[in-house]
């Protein structure tokens, strides 16, 4: 079992910033197309909010990982840890909400996530290749949330980039990387790109 120093956990989870405009549409957005801010939605300090009335445009940012050998795409809107929180708040600028009865919804109702501390240098966490996910949706399977498991490449193995947890779990089954499971849930939805 591999023990991880909480400095390197709080290291950012968001592999790869890729904006996504969100529209709330309602028949009156043509007339008065505002750019709200999220910090402006959270306080109500925006004259023009109106609880029956949303007529703006919210920007979230989009994580990247792999699912089933294909890239898919993401979003985190919560996360069960205060750690994770601040790590992917400060790092998107996207303020994520503090969940932490997340940790407790069952196993059944979560995907695994895989998190990569070493091995392939990219674009994902802690500087490593993508995550990687269990499912996307309409897969069977699929959960917006997402447990975190850290995966670390052991000493004497050939590092290489994977892209399913399929391979992440036949590569632990012959001894070449340890699986730490975290208990740490991020409602992470899948967004479709198309």
């Amino acid at each position: 079992m591999i023990k991880l120093d909480t400095k390197i956990v709080s290291v950012s989870l968001i592999v790869m910033s890729v904006i996504i405009t969100m529209s709330f549409s309602h028949a009156s957005f043509a007339q008065n197309n505002n750019n709200i801010t999220q910090n402006q939605i959270t306080n109500n300090t925006d004259p023009q909010i109106d609880k029956n009335n949303f007529p703006f445009s919210l920007t979230i940012p989009v994580e990247k990982g792999y699912v089933n050998g294909n890239v898919s795409y993401f979003i985190s809107t919560d996360a069960s840890e205060q750690m994770i929180v601040s790590s992917v708040t400060n790092t998107t600028k996207f303020n994520v909400n503090y969940a932490p009865t997340l940790a407790d919804t069952p196993e059944v109702s979560r995907q695994q996530g895989y998190v990569f501390t070493n091995g392939v240098e990219g674009n994902g966490t802690f500087d490593h290749q993508l995550p990687i996910a269990t499912a996307s949706a309409d897969d069977e399977g699929y959960s917006p949330l997402f447990e975190i498991n850290y995966v670390t490449w052991n000493n004497g193995s050939q590092p290489k980039v994977l892209k399913s947890a399929q391979e992440v779990l036949d590569a632990q089954a012959k001894g070449e990387l340890t699986v730490l499971k975290s208990n740490v849930v991020i409602n992470s939805p899948a967004v479709d790109l198309n």
